[in-house]
């Protein structure tokens, strides 16, 4: 069982990796092309393949930019929660 954990942690490492690596490609790609747009969180997902137009407009950039700042304050809350329940 030990083995089957130590080999789903390295797939879920590798995802992790990948994920950070095309983040950091997104930013040099907006950095080198002057569009924040490479930043957008719909078209990072890939829902343009579904709504071609969903990241075009100032609004679909401040609602991918909501979305991704309510995910990472969810990911420290959950955080957080944890180590709060370590300690008391």
């Amino acid at each position: 069982m030990k083995i089957i954990k130590k080999i789903l942690k390295s797939f879920l490492n590798f995802f992790l990796l990948s994920a950070l690596v095309h983040i950091g490609v997104l930013i040099i790609s907006t950095i080198k092309n002057g569009d924040i747009k490479y930043l957008n969180y719909f078209r990072i997902i890939g829902l343009e393949e579904f709504w071609p137009r969903i990241s075009n407009t100032s609004l679909s950039d401040f609602i991918s930019l909501s979305i991704m700042v309510i995910i990472v304050l969810g990911f420290l809350v959950i955080s957080l929660r944890k180590k709060i329940e370590r300690l008391v």
